[in-house]
């Protein structure tokens, strides 16, 4: 798979490592970049054998500065793909496992970005905010609905209302972040998490994000009652449940095919 001319990519033993290449401006995106995020993100999707994707930002200062106003007040154009920011913010049934490795500022859509994925891993100089209020927006583009899902309504509301930045200490101790390391050590300690996602059988992991995200919001009788999420019953009667349990009793590491 090739380069995009805002986006780098590389694929490495079953794990996609996505970059977005705009260092000049902050990797803000204008429409064309959350155009080329927002194919590159459907054809991993159908990748064979993919097993989880990585997205960062290029350089050291930012992961993404959100949208690029910049471009917008220049040719006065601001549009987004139907899969939202980057391409990604509006999908919430991506069949494949999302890490962000955020190398720096994570502002606006590029919080909301990070938001999107299922584990942050930040440097130790990331920093996190929605600062939309104070250029006359309002992050509705998944910040302010993913925000308390994610640390509970009432930290959510301090940032969401102040438009303060998080630095990297804190989005660990608030749970945002499941790990801070040195900036040096952030795409090896993301691909190990990777690596760690990658060891486990794809259809199970696939199951167990749909009926967590799905049940989130749900009374708990209700969430418990698996007819409500008819992949477990596949889940349990696939190939790779019975590869899990003979490799468990052989002692040797199961040879999963998805199946």
């Amino acid at each position: 798979m090739q380069d995009g001319t805002f986006s780098r990519i590389v694929i490495d033993r079953a794990i996609a490592t996505v970059t977005i290449d705009r260092p000049a401006r902050m990797n803000a995106l204008h429409p064309a970049a959350h155009e080329e995020l927002s194919d590159l993100f459907d054809r991993l999707a159908t990748m064979e054998g993919l097993r989880a994707v990585i997205i960062t930002g290029s350089g050291d200062r930012a992961f993404c500065a959100g949208y690029d106003l910049k471009d917008n007040l220049e040719t006065g154009i601001m549009a987004l793909p139907s899969t939202g920011f980057a391409g990604f913010n509006m999908r919430t049934d991506y069949p494949l496992p999302v890490i962000a490795a955020v190398n720096g500022m994570a502002l606006g859509g590029g919080f909301e970005l990070a938001l999107a994925c299922d584990i942050i891993i930040a440097s130790d100089q990331a920093s996190f905010a929605l600062p939309e209020p104070k250029v006359g927006w309002a992050a509705v583009g998944g910040g302010v609905q993913r925000l308390p899902r994610a640390i509970g309504m009432k930290r959510a509301m301090d940032i969401i209302l102040t438009g303060r930045t998080v630095d990297a200490a804190e989005a660990l101790a608030i749970g945002l972040a499941s790990e801070m390391v040195a900036a040096g050590d952030l795409l090896s300690t993301a691909r190990r998490w990777a690596d760690q996602i990658a060891a486990c059988a794809p259809l199970a992991l696939r199951c167990a994000r749909q009926v967590a995200y799905a049940s989130f919001d749900m009374p708990l009788a209700r969430a418990l009652d698996m007819g409500n999420f008819p992949s477990s019953d596949a889940v349990m009667a696939s190939e790779d449940a019975i590869e899990g349990k003979r490799a468990f009793v052989e002692r040797r590491p199961p040879l999963w095919t998805g199946r």
